[in-house]
């Protein structure tokens, strides 16, 4: 019949598969022009090829079936439905740019090279102080007085400094961390320096390399880690800085041990 096309001529020319027009058909996006009683076979108008190829380009930017729909139904509101998908498009490229960011970290993070330790007691000086996140400062600030307190006085220091902190301690004003310099031999206190003995204990650690300021991840992988071994971990955990401001300039080579303590039994 003149003007009449099979689905498959209709297909090949809209650029629509076979199986989508069916689709379409019973959704009522797109309707065939006749449907053949005897045989159910679909003939399409040669005019209906113009709305296949709109539907077919604004499913290829995305839109969605419902706004299609609008779109054929109300062409004056197209202004609108594609500022709309303008914006929603826009939102969602920001968020694969964010996931993509994300990724690429991931791949380029060294393992973390996990071990389970039992970290030995040892004479500390200490501060010991409350921390009240994101005032992190409080940490280095301590680190600092330890060390020019070890050095004014001459102490031998044993080993890298590092700090714990006991999540189970929330009192008034943040949780307590504690502030560690192991040194060797004689020590005293002064002022807010303590003498204390770490008592060490058994954990889970991971090596995490890089500033400072993206530890924050590398905490969550420890504990993905200990469940999947299936560990119990206690709510202390401690960094050790393995490699800190005195080996290197740059924060990227910086190495930290991401300690945390486990449930003894």
């Amino acid at each position: 019949m003149r003007g009449r096309l099979s689905i498959s001529r209709f297909a090949a020319l809209s650029g629509l598969s076979a199986k989508t027009l069916r689709y379409y058909d019973a959704i009522g996006l797109l309707r065939p022009d006749t449907v053949d009683e005897t045989t159910s076979y679909r003939a399409y108008g040669v005019a209906q090829i113009s709305s296949a190829v709109c539907i077919r380009r604004w499913r290829e930017l995305g839109l969605p079936i419902g706004e299609i729909r609008q779109l054929l139904q109300h062409p004056k509101h197209a202004q609108e439905i594609f500022l709309r998908h303008a914006r929603r498009l826009s939102a969602e490229i920001e968020d694969r740019q964010q996931a993509l960011l994300h990724l690429h970290h991931f791949l380029q993070e060294a393992p973390m090279n996990y071990r389970i330790e039992h970290l030995p007691a040892r004479q500390i000086l200490s501060i010991r102080t409350r921390l009240q996140p994101p005032h992190y400062e409080v940490i280095p600030e301590a680190l600092r007085e330890l060390m020019l307190h070890a050095k004014a006085q001459g102490y031998p220091v044993d080993a890298p400094s590092f700090f714990v902190h006991n999540n189970d301690d929330q009192g008034e004003g943040g949780s307590l961390v504690e502030i560690g310099l192991p040194v060797a031999g004689e020590v005293a206190p002064q002022g807010r320096i303590e003498v204390r003995t770490f008592a060490g204990g058994r954990a889970l650690i991971g090596r995490f390399v890089g500033p400072y300021d993206k530890t924050g991840s590398a905490y969550s992988a420890v504990v993905e880690e200990a469940l999947r071994r299936g560990l119990s971990i206690t709510g202390v955990t401690a960094e050790f800085y393995v490699k800190s401001v005195p080996d290197t300039p740059n924060p990227e080579a910086y190495e930290t041990d991401i300690a945390f303590f486990l449930e003894e039994g």
